[in-house]
């Protein structure tokens, strides 16, 4: 029996006894929150609960092939109504989750469960079920099943997926571990369309979307005083440009810069604020996009702050 099993365990009763549910994805969803909040809602709907799922940015076409991926809103009133259990998927704490404003809205009674793996969670649930040593939020929510004996079926199974495949950049960076490469292969096993998530994830890639890879190839510089090799999009090349496609640039530039073994990716948002995300090898880059503002792993972080981004010789920089 593993460490967290009570807290698997008081997660399903609370949820298996609930009558309404509210399932919350992080804004810019990415294939962990999206996989993990879309795999309880099918096992919910399967259970024949009254499930609402909430995510600040509409889901990006990319996961179209999601199961009832459709059921996403984007209407702050869901925090108006009454819950019996609200779970919180893949956040470090409530303002990068794109909720700190609505939550304090929704009316007593219910248990607010955050479900994460980022070191940097700050523990902001009723329950709190943060495992840093999981590759994703999804491989948290498969181990969930698993000790729950809950049937994963294929719908399940392929968000799952989805979200070990995308936070373990296909299982090639250092949070890939035995647990995650063998519930990838369980989730297979269980039916998870693995062509439809090479099709849309993998090879999906738009000639728009690769001319903005080509923008950001141009802007490489390293910078010597940081060691680091860095890139950026100003706002105006983001024009339907998804978050999956930039951390699919950071997670490349990761694994081919021979400058350095620390890769920074910039981009400019509307209302005057800058995205970073940081990716390494051997460095602890958490411990930066903290100082920042922000968080994640040792090896992979990121973080918001505001300012513009201003082009220069040896690489881009933020200005207020």
């Amino acid at each position: 029996m593993s460490p967290q099993f009570h807290l698997f365990g008081r997660l399903y009763e609370a949820l298996r006894t609930s009558e309404r549910v509210l399932l919350v994805a992080h804004k810019k969803p990415d294939g962990d929150t999206i996989g993990a909040s879309s795999s309880v809602m099918n096992w919910l709907l399967r259970e024949k609960k009254e499930v609402t799922m909430f995510c600040a940015d509409t889901p990006s076409p990319t996961h179209r092939y999601i199961d009832n991926v459709h059921r996403y809103t984007n209407d702050p009133a869901v925090f108006n109504q009454a819950y019996d259990v609200v779970v919180i998927f893949d956040a470090g704490d409530l303002r990068y989750c794109g909720v700190d404003e609505f939550v304090p809205r929704l009316p007593e009674g219910h248990l607010l469960v955050n479900v994460d793996h980022h070191p940097t969670n700050t523990r902001y649930g009723h329950m709190n079920i943060v495992l840093t040593d999981a590759s994703s939020t999804c491989e948290i929510i498969h181990r969930f099943f698993e000790e729950n004996a809950v049937w994963i079926d294929h719908q399940m199974a392929t968000s799952l997926l989805t979200g070990l495949l995308f936070d373990t950049n296909h299982f090639s960076n250092a949070g890939t571990n035995p647990l995650s490469i063998d519930a990838a292969s369980k989730l297979v096993a269980a039916g998870a369309r693995w062509n439809d998530i090479q099709k849309h994830v993998l090879h999906d890639k738009t000639v728009g979307a690769l001319r903005v890879w080509g923008l950001m190839l141009s802007h490489l510089r390293h910078n010597a005083e940081y060691d680091m090799v860095a890139t950026y999009l100003l706002e105006r090349d983001m024009d339907n440009v998804s978050a999956d496609l930039i951390d699919g640039m950071s997670n490349f530039l990761n694994a081919v810069a021979g400058e350095s073994d620390a890769i920074l990716v910039l981009r400019e948002l509307p209302g005057g604020q800058v995205k970073g995300s940081f990716r390494s090898v051997t460095r602890d880059i958490s411990k930066v996009a903290k100082l920042l503002g922000g968080g994640g792993h040792k090896k992979a972080a990121g973080f918001t702050i505001k300012g513009r981004i201003e082009e220069a010789a040896d690489g881009p920089k933020i200005v207020s």
